[in-house]
């Protein structure tokens, strides 16, 4: 339950600090149950933990500011989102850090991290939809069944593409089995691919649209 709730509260402070980058101010507490499916009680307790937690301070009434990113609790350290990652065919992969979110490292546990947003709907059956989070830990090998990050020879370019699927081998023809997790696609099929790493959870998209999303 405990890691249900942190991630509620990292909804909130994603839309908080997202709104407050496009607008200028905070969102009311109205405004955040209404996008989040909250109720403004439980907007007004995650506040209250994210104000705890140092994530955000309040002046006031009504303003809301957000601290130094610098500045965090011993517990959380800042996550680099590098991009993008197709859920359907093998796209390029975005290396660059596109933004840095607040994590607590006791919801994901000990390694490295990074998070991906993730684009189409093959694994719309494993609940990952388009424009969701999917948070990754960085490691080179896998175990069959674990949905991944695989980096795969692009046959259009020389160079390789990045895809989340989840992760098997065919010892039998020492091949490698990516399976999308949406019954209307096919597997990928390759000789050799390259496991940058295995995603463990997921922070949900609100506004995704996908089938079982």
């Amino acid at each position: 339950m405990r890691a249900k709730n942190d991630e509620r509260k990292m909804e909130v402070y994603r839309f908080v600090t997202d709104f407050m980058k496009e607008r200028g101010v905070c969102p009311t507490t109205q405004e955040i149950g209404d996008t989040l499916g909250m109720a403004k009680s439980t907007v007004s307790k995650y506040m209250n933990r994210l104000m705890d937690d140092g994530l955000i301070e309040k002046y006031g009434r009504y303003q809301t500011v957000l601290p130094d990113a610098d500045v965090l609790p011993p517990d959380y350290v800042m996550m680099p989102v590098v991009g993008s990652i197709a859920c359907g065919q093998p796209i390029l992969a975005i290396e660059e850090v596109e933004e840095y979110i607040p994590i607590n490292i006791g919801l994901l546990g000990y390694g490295e991290y990074f998070g991906l947003i993730a684009r189409g709907d093959s694994m719309v059956e494993a609940g990952i939809c388009d424009g969701d989070t999917v948070y990754v830990r960085k490691q080179s090998t896998a175990i069959d069944g674990e949905i991944v990050v695989a980096m795969i020879e692009d046959e259009f370019s020389d160079g390789w593409s990045a895809t989340l699927k989840r992760f098997y081998r065919d010892m039998r023809n020492n091949r490698y089995i990516l399976h999308p997790e949406n019954s209307m696609l096919e597997d990928i099929i390759v000789d050799k691919v390259h496991v940058v790493g295995v995603a463990v959870r997921v922070l949900k998209n609100l506004e995704s649209k996908g089938r079982f999303c």
